[in-house]
């Protein structure tokens, strides 16, 4: 390392630091108990060179000049770098089993390192997974952050996401769960990321060089490289306005130039045809929903056709260019959302021949460059990415990541892809068919990747870089259309989401990742001071935490080195337990009106939810139903509510997990599967309506049937909530909501080098 060198690069992208392990790609520590928190790049850099130094006391003045070069900074910011790292590996200052302080001298790195992780693979990292799809109703607009697809700006609540933390998308929650994110943005797994000391004819590391194509307030979303890679497509979205068209840019940073302008609704998802003369795109204008074409030089845009049942997700053109493949929404419950395309001659609509089971959800898909293969997302936020020949037939699984993916696209030579995927936050991934390997690619300096496109005929891609913000709030509705009244809770510089009130009203548990990491935050409502972070526990921010009705525990997913978990948390003491649910991998949890009842969704290893109740403490399974988003206990009726997670509405179900009805089918839709609440049994729907971006409506039975009450009142007209889950307070009539506070998307651009290359591509999939 030269002492003058701008940025230290470690050897490995795994470093063990006596009983931690640091990702040295997304700069995360994760420690034995499974606990993890994300470092700043000058926390990593004061690291690795501890590391190279290690046993010998470093000063002060030497960590300067390699971590601060040709800079004049201030004791603090090494100060707060030793503190962080302190933090991270759990390590006290007055015991020091790491990082020992020498007064007057410097620092002196006590614990054991070896770099690479002898052929195992690195920890897994947990991190916010929020809302999960990329299917939308054109009517109403869209409130999840996570679907790619554009609302106006009032009604888009983009997943909050800080520029070294999560997503609970920012749900889509983001933030997120998504904003943030609560999906994770939040993800049961990351990836696999190789790892190691580099081996003789292992790959070079990837070293990407970043940089903002826009920079402009407001949103830029959506981008789409033309196939040479000179030319970026993206929609622009500015807070006031009620229209957004295309533009185009070119990526040498000259201005943009306006594409198409509708007269109102909004033109979203630009996709560039191969051939680079035409570019597809979504036009929504209140209930119309249309396919347009228009040529990339510019004119008069065309209809080819209306969107399949009024709905649209991500879509791609087909290879001879006659055709658009979209993903769509699954009719019925016991049917699947298979792959459609439309015949851009005759604007019909017609379902690809392969198999697919029932209840499968594909979206996202994409041909490869070559033409030969055609793969799509699997499912929602248990997702992994497929594969199957052009022409349809039987797909093959990729990966066995059961996560949050937030977008994808092929690399040129068709040798391989690049994903975001949701961890500790949205983070790029290259998988290689050949070997089926997962690296990652470096982070950004700051905001989260997410939705990336490759140039056809080039080595370059783009992508939205989300620096969107959340917090939370309480709101009381005004009378007669009035505006609610609206206060700040625990306000903070971090992204705080999924609010969970305890029974009666005093308590507030949400997660934050306001101390640098994701945590479990506790406090009574009114009383800053009380304010509390659960240790020992890398939440899982999907879903809210879920008190117990007697107000003294909650029960969160969480994440552990060997996977997720279900955690009891004493809300007094801190205490916390592990729940050993036994049939699978736990999504969400709640309790069914006793502390001994829980309903549970659980994972079985196909991507889908089933929803079990459980009479503990022999975890006897007392019933069960699949196909299952989220589901929540009425305490007041003793009913079980839920959604499903790619049909519109509402179920009804005993407290036996019996006599399943139909309890609405006009929502929630199912990209807002966790936007809705009960108030003494009356379920309550929280996303956009008539123009307002956070309705308080009670759910009707059916589409176009009246509700006996007034006018729902408007909660938030200048964001959508984010993550969905609202918190009520039955006494004092407060409704808590998590909602942006910044909303800021720009589009990120790089270059892809040589070493993503493959000479070949041979197909390798995960099993069946």
């Amino acid at each position: 390392m030269s002492a003058r060198a701008t940025v230290i690069t470690p050897r490995s992208p795994v470093l063990r630091v006596r009983d931690c392990e640091v990702d040295t790609v997304r700069r995360v520590v994760v420690r034995a108990d499974g606990a993890s928190l994300r470092i700043t790049v000058k926390a990593m850099q004061v690291l690795l060179v501890l590391v190279a130094e290690r046993g010998q006391v470093v000063s002060r003045d030497v960590l300067f000049a390699r971590v601060w070069p040709d800079t004049m900074p201030t004791d603090d910011v090494l100060t707060q770098a030793i503190a962080q790292l302190r933090k991270a590996f759990s390590d006290d200052r007055d015991a020091p089993r790491y990082i020992e302080t020498i007064a007057k001298a410097g620092y002196r790195l006590l614990a054991d390192v070896a770099w690479g992780d002898d052929g195992r693979s690195p920890m897994p990292v947990g991190g916010p997974a929020a809302a999960d799809d990329a299917i939308v109703a054109a009517s109403p607009s869209r409130d999840d952050a996570d679907a790619k697809t554009i609302a106006p700006p009032r009604a888009m609540p983009a997943h909050t996401r800080r520029p070294w933390r999560w997503a609970m998308v920012l749900a889509t929650a983001a933030l997120a769960v998504a904003l943030l994110v609560a999906t994770r943005p939040w993800a049961p797994s990351a990836p696999a990321a190789a790892a190691g000391e580099p081996a003789p004819g292992a790959p070079p590391p990837i070293v990407l060089n970043y940089r903002a194509l826009t920079s402009l307030p407001g949103q830029e979303r959506q981008p789409s490289l033309s196939p040479d890679g000179s030319t970026i497509a993206f929609t622009a979205l500015s807070a006031g306005v009620d229209r957004a068209g295309i533009q185009l840019q070119d990526v040498r940073h000259a201005s943009a130039r306006v594409l198409t302008a509708p007269p109102r609704g909004y033109d979203q998802l630009p996709v560039w045809s191969r051939d680079g003369t035409r570019i597809a795109f979504v036009r929504v204008a209140g209930p119309r929903c249309e396919l347009m074409v228009v040529a990339a030089s510019g004119g008069e845009p065309r209809k080819v056709g209306d969107c399949f049942r009024g709905a649209f997700s991500a879509f791609d053109w087909t290879p001879d260019g006659r055709g658009l493949v979209m993903g769509v929404l699954r009719e019925q419950v016991n049917a699947s959302g298979s792959l459609r395309v439309l015949d851009l001659a005759s604007g019909e609509w017609r379902a690809l021949a392969y198999g697919i089971d029932d209840d499968d959800t594909d979206l996202i898909p994409r041909y490869s460059p070559d033409g030969r293969w055609l793969a799509f997302r699997r499912n929602t936020s248990l997702a992994d990415l497929w594969m199957m020949p052009a022409a349809g037939g039987e797909p093959r699984r990729l990966t066995e990541l059961k996560g949050d993916i937030r977008g994808w696209d092929w690399l040129p030579d068709s040798s391989g892809l690049v994903f975001s995927h949701v961890t500790t936050e949205a983070s790029l991934f290259l998988y290689t068919l050949a070997d089926g390997a997962i690296r990652p690619l470096p982070s950004l300096s700051s905001g989260n990747a997410t939705y990336p496109d490759i140039a056809l005929k080039d080595w370059s891609m783009v992508f939205e870089i989300d620096q969107s913000r959340s917090g939370l709030f309480r709101l009381l509705p005004g009378a007669d259309g009035a505006p609610p009244l609206r206060e700040a809770v625990f306000p903070s510089s971090g992204v705080d989401l999924l609010p969970a009130l305890s029974p009666d009203g005093d308590t507030l548990a949400f997660f934050s990742d306001r101390s640098m990491a994701v945590q479990l935050w506790i406090g009574e409502v009114g009383h800053p001071d009380t304010l509390r972070a659960i240790e020992g526990l890398t939440p899982v921010p999907r879903h809210p935490a879920a008190w117990s009705p007697a107000g003294d525990t909650l029960l969160v997913v969480g994440k552990t080195a060997g996977g997720d978990r279900l955690f009891e948390v004493e809300a007094g003491s801190g205490r916390v337990r592990t729940l050993a649910v036994p049939d699978g991998v736990p999504a969400f949890a709640s309790y069914a009106g006793a502390r001994d009842r829980l309903l549970v969704g659980v994972d079985s290893g196909q991507g889908r939810l089933r929803l079990v109740l459980y009479a503990l403490p022999d975890w006897r399974v007392l019933g069960s139903e699949d196909d299952v988003a989220v589901a929540r206990h009425d305490d007041a009726g003793g009913a079980i509510y839920f959604t499903r997670p790619s049909r519109v509405g509402l179920w009804r179900a005993d407290a036996m997990l019996r006599n399943v009805v139909e309890a609405s089918n006009a929502y929630p839709a199912p990209q807002l599967y966790r936007h809705w609440g009960l108030v003494d049994g009356m379920p309550y729907y929280v996303g956009s309506s008539g123009g307002c971006a956070a309705v308080w409506r009670p759910l009707p039975a059916s589409a176009g049937a009246a509700v006996d009450a007034p006018r729902p009142p408007c909660l938030s007209r200048d964001g959508g909530v984010i993550a969905g889950s609202p918190a009520v307070d039955r006494r004092a009539g407060w409704i808590y909501l998590g909602l942006p506070v910044a909303e800021n998307i720009d589009v990120g651009w790089t270059a892809l080098p040589p070493s993503m290359q493959a000479p070949q591509a041979v197909p390798r999939v995960a099993r069946p």
